[in-house]
C-alpha cells in the first residue's frame, strides 16, 4: 500500500511512505492522503534598541530588520510555506514582521492579534488558545504565529519536546494532526534568505 503524507499547500514537506500489505490482503494498492495542519512559529526581524521613553511594545524593526525580514519571510514563502491565516503578538516589531510575510505571499491572507504572544506568554496558555483556534481549522491549513524570545523556545519545547534557539526572522515549522504537535523543521533567517 502507498501512503502520501501531505501538508498541502506546503510542498517542502510531502514525502511518500511505501507500506507492505501482507500475502493475504486482497486491498488493492492505492494513494490515500493524511492532511495536518501546518503551524510557522516565527520569531520577529531586527528590532530597534530599547530607547528612554519607548516602550518595549512600541519598538519598530529597523531598516535592517526590514531588509532582512522581507528576504526571511520571501524564502519561507518559496519553500512552498504559504499561510492561510496569521496571528502576532500586539507588540509593533512582530507586527511589522507580519507585514512582511503578508507582502510576500501573493494574495495575502486573514491576519489577527493576541497578547498571549507577548515576550512573557504562557505557553500553557498558548496550547489551550492554539488548540482552540484549530479545532474547526481546515485540514490543510498553513497558520502562522509571530512571536518573541523567549517564548517562541518555550512554546516549540512545551508543545514539540523540540528546544530550538530562535534567531531574529527565524522559523518553526509544527504539525498538528487534530490531536499532537510534532516538530517539523526549522529554518534559520540565512537559511531563508538563501532562498528568497
Amino acid at each position: 500500500m502507498k501512503v502520501a503524507v501531505r501538508s498541502w499547500p506546503n510542498p517542502a514537506v510531502s514525502h511518500e511512505y511505501q507500506g507492505k500489505s501482507s500475502e493475504n490482503s486482497t486491498l488493492d494498492t492505492g494513494l490515500y492522503l493524511i492532511s495536518m495542519i501546518t503551524l510557522l512559529l516565527i520569531r520577529h526581524g531586527i528590532a530597534e534598541d530599547p530607547k528612554h521613553g519607548v516602550s518595549d511594545a512600541d519598538r519598530p524593526l529597523t531598516s535592517e530588520g526590514w531588509e532582512k525580514t522581507r528576504a526571511a519571510m520571501a524564502g519561507l514563502v518559496k519553500c512552498g510555506y504559504v499561510p492561510t491565516r496569521a496571528v502576532s503578538s500586539p507588540y509593533k516589531r512582530a507586527m511589522e514582521t507580519l507585514v512582511c510575510l503578508k507582502e510576500a505571499t501573493r494574495d495575502g491572507f486573514p491576519v489577527g492579534y493576541w497578547g498571549g504572544l507577548v515576550p512573557e506568554g504562557n505557553p500553557q496558555l498558548a496550547e489551550a488558545w492554539l488548540r482552540d483556534e484549530l479545532i474547526e481549522a481546515d485540514p490543510f491549513e498553513v497558520f502562522a504565529i509571530v512571536s518573541h524570545q523567549p517564548f517562541c523556545s518555550e512554546l516549540t519545547r512545551h508543545l514539540t519536546g523540540q528546544w530550538v534557539d530562535f534567531k531574529k526572522a527565524a522559523c518553526t515549522v509544527i504539525h498538528f494532526d487534530g490531536t499532537t504537535f510534532s516538530f517539523g523543521a526549522h529554518f534559520t533567517p540565512s537559511d531563508l534568505r538563501a532562498k528568497a
